[in-house]
């Protein structure tokens, strides 16, 4: 008998169906908190949405030949609440939210918040969507396979999604969306600012409107000052943050020099050039990261006794997050 026949309880663990999340194990090694312990809590939501993320094939009843792909959730965007994840996994409320915001610092998901008309004329504001960044989740799934122009030479293209025999669908401006009708309005900042595509591919995707698109001289020098990331930076999204903070009041000198704190707190943690550096459309958005100290890891036997983070995720404090549920 081979060393390698499967015994009685190997057979019959694969006569189980197993289904549900997959967590890659490298994302233990990447996602991980300031103290330098995994992050267990956004490990396991983003599996979750990566889950929900993930095509299933469409095939013919009759030949079996596959027909397409589609996703497995109704709108543009992953619908769920703070509440639903937190249910679902036992986390508290503030935890999931916490470990949300974490994950889309990171770069890895988006959470955009929409008003949204319901069929019976009802309108709910506040509702959650959640986005995703293939190509950040790549880079922490199988880093050595990722390059920055990867993503759009994916197994599967963006048209393969797609069923090739499909029935008319009725469709809005951004799909349609779980228990609501077609009109779903986009209401708050967060949402404009980041309903983009995340990463290098939302400006190959439009090459014409990128050669025309004229970046003030602040901003330039802002970007030129931005410490580089692994798995894209989309400019124009960091742009259009940047023009909606100065229709704010936001001087460009404050936001410059809080590129500058934040490049030295970058290269002084390590995370030169790594995807754990946050979005520049992120760091000029709604939550203005600009206006955060960024102090650099006090040297050892300066007082501190923890190491430098080995992950990318800031040393905030996210217990003063206010969240709207």
């Amino acid at each position: 008998m081979s060393r390698y026949a499967p015994t009685p309880e190997v057979i019959a663990i694969g006569q189980i169906n197993i289904s549900g999340n997959v967590t890659p194990a490298n994302w233990w090694k990447h996602i991980r908190l300031p103290s330098g312990r995994p992050d267990a809590t956004a490990i396991a939501l983003l599996s979750e949405i990566v889950y929900w993320y993930r095509p299933t094939e469409v095939r013919d009843e009759h030949t079996g030949a596959l027909l397409g792909y589609r996703k497995r959730f109704q709108g543009d965007k992953l619908q769920r609440s703070y509440q639903a994840f937190a249910e679902q996994f036992g986390f508290g409320k503030r935890e999931t939210a916490d470990a949300l915001k974490r994950l889309r610092d990171a770069g890895f998901i988006s959470l955009d918040l929409r008003t949204v008309e319901m069929l019976d004329g009802v309108k709910c504001s506040n509702i959650l969507f959640v986005g995703i960044n293939p190509q950040a989740i790549a880079a922490i799934t199988t880093p050595s396979s990722v390059s920055p122009e990867s993503n759009s030479n994916n197994a599967i293209s963006d048209t393969a999604i797609t069923l090739k025999r499909n029935t008319p669908q009725r469709h809005n401006g951004t799909g349609d969306t779980p228990n609501v009708d077609t009109n779903t309005e986009i209401t708050t900042e967060i949402t404009t600012e980041t309903k983009n595509t995340i990463g290098a591919s939302a400006d190959a995707s439009a090459p014409a409107r990128s050669a025309r698109q004229e970046y003030s001289p602040e901003f330039e020098q802002a970007w030129q000052e931005y410490p580089k990331r692994a798995g894209g930076n989309s400019k124009s999204a960091a742009f259009k943050a940047w023009k909606a903070r100065i229709r704010e009041g936001i001087k460009p000198e404050t936001m410059l020099d809080g590129v500058k704190r934040y490049a030295a707190w970058v290269r002084a943690t390590g995370n030169t050039g790594t995807q754990f550096v946050k979005q520049a459309a992120t760091f000029f958005g709604p939550d203005r990261h600009f206006e955060e100290s960024w102090q650099q890891p006090a040297a050892p036997g300066g007082g501190r006794t923890t190491g430098l983070p080995i992950s990318g995720f800031s040393e905030q404090d996210y217990g003063s997050t206010n969240f709207n549920w």
